[in-house]
């Protein structure tokens, strides 16, 4: 594809193209941002009718919690889960933590709590309270040719992510969850970097727990509440019942459900295969329009391993890596920044275009074209 009337033609027959539609006020920008790639949607109206039918004027024998139970039923479908295996409450931080928890108490006598270290600091910070509540050792999985050494008799539960947040890597959750199975171990995966943009589907896996953040691909925006699956097999143990959807007694605030379910509605129209690839043409035109700016000055491109497919993100490593943030967020596109010398899209195929894509690699080789040769970006000059 080489020109923008090409990209044009894909928006023109992109079968999600109405999901756009339902975008804010936010001419001129274009969210790539790997932690939350989700812009400002129109959602507003959904909190507003909640507040003035159920809150104002609320009918005789209403139900109080409309959107909650609307927005579980469709993040299940999402999900490949029953609308009784999902709570949605809390952020995915604490939710792990409980999910740790339960897993400790569903094997008794194994002390073992493996855990990703590509999860997010906090993550990091939970889990090792998780551990000193159950009385559990921690162990940080730097690398998943690592998992068979970490699998035996002490190990308790895994909780990995789907996606690797630097590569960009999809795991096999099935044939994973399986190994771990194998093992007698359980299986708890977090989907903040896949539901809502590659296909999801938690039965099928045989997954035991599942976390994840509703502010990314499933356009739930900043406060949006998180997720916290349990498998229905497990409800009946009474260890888990105060951890399990259909055992819990709170949930998040009510407006921020609201307006989740307004996009959670929108998603429930289409298949989460449909949403994978959408994602995967997105990533694709990256990719391809990149090729003319990978020479010696251009960003690495970190790749999956080999065999492994790539997810809804691209991470490039560029020595000026924040200096070529800072100039994108001037050109209107908005990526994120990791230390200390990486760049982060995301692409989320229910909210972007073909022309979004486009536009925002013709930014980036407008930003890296006006680098001057021997720039310090800590100093601003040359």
């Amino acid at each position: 594809m080489s020109t923008r009337t090409a990209a044009t033609a894909l928006d023109e027959v992109d079968p999600l193209a109405k999901l756009r539609n339902h975008r804010g006020p936010s001419p001129g920008v274009i969210h790539l941002d790997g932690n939350s790639t989700s812009p400002a949607i129109d959602t507003a109206i959904r909190p507003r009718r909640f507040i003035e039918h159920h809150w104002a004027r609320p009918p005789r024998g209403h139900n109080p919690f409309p959107e909650l139970r609307g927005a579980v039923r469709d993040l299940a479908a999402l999900l490949g889960a029953s609308a009784s295996e999902l709570a949605l409450t809390d952020s995915s931080s604490m939710n792990l933590f409980r999910a740790l928890v339960a897993g400790a108490e569903l094997r008794p006598g194994r002390s073992v709590l493996v855990v990703g270290r590509d999860c997010f600091p906090i993550d990091r910070y939970l889990a090792r309270s998780a551990a000193d509540f159950t009385g559990s050792e921690l162990v940080l999985l730097d690398d998943l040719a690592e998992l068979d050494e970490v699998l035996d008799e002490r190990t308790a539960v895994v909780a990995l992510a789907h996606v690797d947040d630097r590569s960009g890597a999809v795991r096999d959750a099935a044939g994973i969850t399986a190994e771990i199975h194998r093992a007698g171990a359980l299986a708890l995966w977090d989907l903040s970097n896949s539901a809502g943009a590659l296909h999801v589907d938690l039965g099928t896996w045989e997954a035991d727990f599942a976390i994840g953040c509703g502010d990314k691909y499933l356009g739930g925006g900043a406060g949006a509440p998180a997720y916290h699956f349990v498998a229905e097999r497990h409800h009946a143990t009474e260890r888990t019942a105060g951890t399990s959807p259909a055992g819990r007694r709170t949930s998040s605030p009510t407006l921020s459900v609201a307006g989740f379910r307004e996009s959670l509605s929108r998603l429930g129209a289409v298949t989460s295969a449909s949403l994978q690839n959408k994602t995967s043409s997105l990533v694709e035109l990256f990719l391809t329009r990149l090729e003319p700016y990978r020479d010696g000055t251009a960003p690495e491109v970190l790749e999956p391993p080999k065999g492994a497919p790539r997810g809804a993100q691209v991470v490039l490593r560029h020595h000026h890596a924040r200096y070529l943030v800072q100039g994108l967020f001037a050109h209107g596109v908005i990526v994120d920044f990791v230390e200390p010398d990486l760049l982060r899209f995301g692409f989320s195929p229910a909210w972007l275009s073909y022309v979004d894509v486009w536009e925002a690699v013709e930014a980036l080789g407008t930003v890296l074209h006006e680098l001057p040769a021997g720039f310090d970006p800590e100093n601003g000059r040359s």
